[in-house]
């Protein structure tokens, strides 16, 4: 198996093809991906699309529209809002002959706002030791078990990526962040995986800086209605400090 997430296969017209790996595997079912890979890959396609250094990503928004399998996949991605300071693309990703996921990122014109910086979370200190988690022994993966996690005594749950998004290339910093970006989901859990199903259905995030470095922390907390709808609010972070926050959608059902 090749170490990636995604093997790239060419293109067909205006489509990027890949093959995604057992290392995408998700923890509800092994012929399905875990939402970080098409979340990232989805972001690979919109921030490579007519980049520029005057601009970044400020927002992601992954849509999952039913269960993305494994194998061959591809995406594309096109401006759909033109701007010179600021833009909004779209990706798809499709599987089978139909679309599983979309996405959209606004992309904004940097400028030197350094005398202003300001955030509302203090940092969090990069543990030195692994994580020592029952939860991520319970529920594992091909994807999880290409992670490496450190815990925090803060509750923040650190982690880096073993392989590349893509064979052969390296990750741009908010591919970096979107790689792990939808552990939220696990980190924050409340139900135990045994017992409940708690698939979240989309993931936004949002980032007031760009990321630096390979650990992203994940602090996250997920609130359960009553009707089997829920939702996981989370806060990123690098070694220098908070980046940005997450929100996913939950379906909850029993086991």
């Amino acid at each position: 198996m090749t170490d990636a997430y995604f093997e790239p296969r060419g293109t067909d017209g205006d489509w990027e093809v890949f093959h995604a790996t057992d290392h995408t595997v998700s923890a509800w079912g092994p012929d399905l991906q875990h939402g970080s890979p098409p979340a990232a890959i989805l972001t690979r396609a919109m921030d490579r699309h007519e980049r520029t250094e005057s601009t970044r990503i400020a927002r992601v928004t992954v849509d999952l529209l039913g269960a993305v399998p494994l194998g061959e996949v591809r995406t594309r991605a096109r401006v759909s809002r033109p701007g010179r300071r600021v833009q909004l693309l779209e990706a798809e990703l499709e599987a089978g002959g139909r679309v599983v996921a979309r996405g959209s990122a606004w992309r904004m014109l940097i400028g030197d706002t350094a005398d202003v910086e300001q955030t509302a979370e203090p940092a969090l200190r990069l543990p030195d030791e692994d994580l020592d988690s029952t939860f991520f022994d319970r529920w594992t993966s091909g994807y999880i078990d290409s992670l490496e996690l450190r815990g925090d005594r803060d509750g923040a749950v650190w982690a880096r990526t073993r392989l590349p998004l893509v064979a052969g290339e390296e990750m741009t910093p908010v591919e970096r962040v979107m790689s792990v970006a939808d552990i939220a989901n696990g980190v924050g859990a409340v139900l135990e995986p045994e017992q409940w199903r708690f698939l979240n259905t989309d993931l936004v995030t949002h980032l007031h800086r760009r990321p630096e470095g390979e650990w992203i922390g994940v602090a996250a907390d997920a609130s359960i209605g009553p009707d089997g709808v829920g939702a996981t609010a989370g806060t990123l972070y690098d070694e220098r400090g908070p980046i940005g926050h997450t929100l996913q959608a939950l379906l909850v059902e029993r086991v």
